[in-house]
């Protein structure tokens, strides 16, 4: 069936209809149940089945639990758009989704098992490579191959995170660099859709960037992402401040290139551009953090939560007003919920930076803000993901 064209009818239930329905439906009630647990954890430590480390649970859920489904929902829906090509729907997009709660519940219920959560996620991530790679290779669209490469590399680091689950060292550091890859996807996606939907919501022209720039931009990041995970002590290296330098440059510039100043009364627009700005915020700290472990875990956490929960609340917000035929404007709460988000990157960040000693404090104040920020997220979209489009097209 092609998406769009209002002819073609849809059956079976609408979750199931396109991926961003089920993916942004995932990331959102993951995203509240999966921080009760932590926090949970913090406030109850002896309710935690320690076979399986804390710290490495919350970093790997994190990502691949609550960012991946909103990775999978977008790009596949995405990729339909991109290539005329029919979308995943039905049966497929269940046994992806499926794949990715075996994961979820095997760690969470069953942590001696994590050899199966480990196939299972792969299967998982295969998937969505193997759905959006066809498509794209089918259209010899190249521009969209850029795609796969990072997926394959959150594939790759996922794998060693497993297989030395019980290094936290090790394992930091490759959390550090999936959260870059992660950021990888943010940049490229962001970078095409933050100056559409700002020029076309305030109708202004913004002119585009030299090509050279915005992979410069994409490959900086991916290179800060690369060193993170695999280069032991890189904050240690003369050269590694240099480089955050110069991304913090870049991307300043593409903000400002985006006329960012003139979205603060359309919440659709300024989330997503105060959620990119963490991103070279985030490389101004890791300069400035240097050696620092500690200060270099607190900056890690405005780029997770500010960039990546920022950019997720705002894109799953927007698409999924856009993809079901309703207006583009969101209730005052959830503005509100877009603010909570960045507001909990900032007390999880900088807090800690300025009163150590109100580091656990920090930690479960950020936490709860993230968890009204998502409530209210899915008080909202639950009805728009779970209902067919309001004028009747398909999707």
């Amino acid at each position: 069936m092609d998406i769009g064209d209002p002819s073609k009818q849809q059956s079976g239930h609408a979750l199931w209809f396109l991926a961003f329905r089920a993916g942004f439906l995932c990331a959102g009630l993951f995203a509240v149940v999966a921080m009760l647990r932590w926090l949970y954890w913090m406030v109850s430590p002896a309710s935690w089945d320690y076979s399986i480390a804390p710290n490495w649970w919350h970093a790997h859920e994190m990502v691949f639990g609550f960012a991946m489904p909103v990775v999978a929902g977008f790009l596949l829906t995405a990729v339909a758009t991109w290539t005329g090509t029919r979308g995943t729907t039905g049966r497929r997009l269940q046994l992806l989704f499926a794949l990715w709660l075996a994961a979820r519940v095997l760690l969470w219920l069953a942590p001696g098992l994590m050899l199966l959560a480990w196939a299972a996620e792969m299967l998982f991530l295969l998937l969505i490579i193997y759905e959006l790679t066809t498509r794209v290779w089918s259209k010899r669209q190249w521009r969209n191959m850029l795609f796969p490469p990072v997926l394959l590399m959150l594939g790759i680091l996922d794998s060693i995170s497993f297989w030395n689950a019980q290094d936290p060292l090790l394992t930091t550091r490759l959390f550090y660099g999936t959260v870059w890859m992660i950021t990888v996807l943010v940049v490229i996606i962001g970078g095409r859709v933050t100056p559409m939907f700002t020029g076309n919501g305030l109708g202004v022209k913004i002119p585009p960037l030299h090509p050279g720039i915005e992979y410069l931009a994409i490959g900086i990041t991916a290179v800060i992402g690369l060193i993170a995970a695999f280069a032991p002590a890189p904050q240690s290296a003369a050269w590694f401040a240099p480089l955050c330098l110069a991304g913090c440059a870049i991307h300043s510039y593409r903000v400002y290139r985006w006329q960012s100043w003139k979205t603060f009364g359309v919440p659709l627009l300024w989330s997503m551009h105060l959620s990119y700005l963490c991103i070279p915020l985030a490389m101004l700290g890791m300069a400035i953090a240097g050696p620092d472990p500690i200060a270099s875990k607190n900056v890690m956490h405005l780029l997770a939560i500010g960039t990546i929960g920022g950019m997720i609340i705002a894109m799953m917000s927007r698409v999924s007003l856009g993809h079901t035929g309703r207006p583009l404007q969101v209730p005052t709460y959830l503005a509100w919920a877009f603010a909570l988000v960045l507001l909990s990157a900032a007390v999880r960040a900088g807090l800690p930076m300025f009163a150590a000693e109100l580091t656990p404090w920090a930690w479960r104040v950020s936490a709860v803000l993230w968890i009204i920020a998502f409530s209210c997220f899915l008080w909202r979209y639950l009805p728009v993901l779970t209902r067919a489009r309001v004028d009747g097209k398909p999707g």
